[in-house]
């Protein structure tokens, strides 16, 4: 995430001040079992074009491997329902989309572009709160009285502008907004979360926070130095906790290709230790991203990168479908299975699964060596692979509805899956014609798969569900007004 010059050093800051603690081994751990499908949010950005001439790791390779939509304009209508499109097709049920104090231009895209869009029905939507924008004094996000008084002041604006749109994101009827760096908040953020928390419900809304707690060291006090503890004083303040992003330069053995670096292995133990601190009251919300390289746009910081391969020459995404594997999955709470992937489109620090147009590999870039900005890794055109990577790990049906002969999208079509005489799940197809069935709603065996629409002939398929494995299916639907009969379908694996 792009912040300012002092947000920036807070790393270099505070890692002279710790001796940071390692791994703890790398067992894995198995997913629980779950009485619901999990919930799959992406943290979403609203800062382009603006953003694409701070500079990016994409932008920088020779040749340039650019977004399948170019540099776009978040505001563009047509961008954000794209995105819709995509999100919604490739199983992201929500997208935590940036918000930032002082920031008029994040409303404007928000109440005129995504609010407006043409699909925004098939996608869920909360605040992703920038708390850095309230005044990051080196290394601290102190609370005091302006401070307090703005944040009061947002979340009522927050409440009156978003809350009661039909797609904001709701658990329990309880509206979501996750805060960034809740782990520098110091002084008096108690009282302040507390009149938050009171104010908000009288207007009617009673607050599900997400804190950003989770990091290799968090704040205690102004004056106390940073703990590589959990601050179990702060976490009870949330609803749930989660992580943002847990890269950190100063962890030498989490860089370069995953299979060789501790990062996994030292990031579940960081997930277990926080798990254990939020107890049975504070759920955790695991976090992943895809790679890390922010040298496209602060080179002469010199952060190393952490490449999208697991290892040499492993496949496009193999970092991204591990990391999903051992830290997402194990770590979904049975009482609130959500799982957050940072990020859909922030292309400054490369953590994005947003398309890119399809091209070859490249490891040079247009620094004087050809090297500056890989560090020599592979990078690729990978079109839509990082969204098929996430659809297959929590789905297990996937497909779209056409009408049969014209092959136009249906939307709305009800989706039923039976086995026997009895419907064992329901969905719908979006507004282009796509629907998918979560992995945790079926386990491995044959079912039948139901679709009807009004004014079409209904239309049964047997599906086979595999672990570990995703089904397509493509539905046409005959019209009532043409002919009897069933449509056919095609099923593919």
């Amino acid at each position: 995430m792009i912040l300012s010059k002092t947000m920036r050093r807070l790393t270099c800051l505070l890692c002279l001040s710790l001796i940071l603690f390692g791994g703890m081994g790398c067992s894995e751990e198995k997913t629980p079992p779950l009485s619901r499908p999990p919930l799959v949010g992406a943290y979403y950005y609203l800062w382009y074009p603006g953003n694409w001439r701070e500079g990016y790791i994409n932008g920088r390779l020779k040749p340039q491997q650019l977004p399948a939509l170019g540099q776009y304009d978040s505001s563009d209508p047509r961008v954000i329902e794209q995105h819709i499109a995509w999100a919604s097709r490739y199983g992201i049920d929500f997208w935590a989309v940036s918000w930032w104090p002082d920031q008029p231009e994040s409303d404007r895209i928000i109440t005129q572009g995504i609010l407006k869009a043409k699909n925004i029905q098939d996608i869920r939507f909360c605040i992703f709160y920038e708390s850095g924008g309230l005044g990051l004094e080196k290394d601290r996000i102190t609370f005091r009285g302006e401070t307090s008084r703005k944040m009061l002041s947002d979340f009522k604006t927050l409440a009156q502008k978003y809350f009661s749109h039909p797609s904001y994101l709701k658990i329990q009827g309880r509206p979501v907004v996750i805060l960034y760096l809740t782990r520098t908040f110091v002084g008096d953020y108690e009282k302040t979360l507390y009149l938050l928390r009171k104010e908000i419900r009288e207007s009617g809304f009673d607050l599900f926070l997400i804190g950003d707690e989770i990091f290799w060291y968090v704040m205690r006090s102004p004056h106390l130095p940073p703990s590589s503890r959990p601050e179990r004083k702060r976490i009870r303040w949330f609803d749930a906790i989660t992580a943002y992003n847990l890269y950190n330069w100063s962890k030498t053995a989490h860089m370069g290709y995953g299979e060789r670096s501790t990062f996994l292995s030292e990031s579940r133990d960081l997930f277990l230790s926080y798990r254990a601190a939020g107890g049975n009251k504070v759920p955790l919300i695991p976090a992943v991203f895809p790679g890390y390289n922010d040298r496209g746009v602060r080179l002469s910081e010199n952060h190393p990168v952490i490449p999208r391969q697991f290892s040499p020459g492993g496949e496009e995404g193999g970092f991204f479908r591990e990391a999903l594997k051992r830290l997402a999955l194990p770590f979904l709470d049975p009482s609130l299975p959500m799982v957050l992937i940072t990020s859909f489109n922030e292309w400054n620090e490369g953590t994005q699964i947003e398309p890119t147009q399809t091209g070859g590999a490249t490891e040079e870039d247009y620094s004087p060596s050809g090297r500056e900005y890989t560090q020599g890794f592979l990078y690729r055109g990978y079109g839509e692979r990082y969204l098929t990577i996430l659809q297959e790990t929590f789905y297990s049906v996937a497909g779209r509805v056409q009408e049969e002969g014209g092959g136009n999208p249906l939307s709305g079509v009800k989706i039923k899956v039976a086995k026997g005489k009895k419907v064992l799940m329901e969905t719908q197809s979006d507004t282009f014609g796509y629907f998918r069935v979560s992995r945790w709603s079926l386990s491995p065996d044959s079912y039948v798969l139901q679709a009807e629409k009004a004014g079409y002939h209904p239309h049964s398929a047997v599906v086979r569900v595999e672990g570990g494995k995703l089904t397509t299916v493509n539905i046409l639907l005959k019209p009532t007004h043409i002919a009897s009969g069933q449509g056919h379908r095609t099923v593919e694996r």
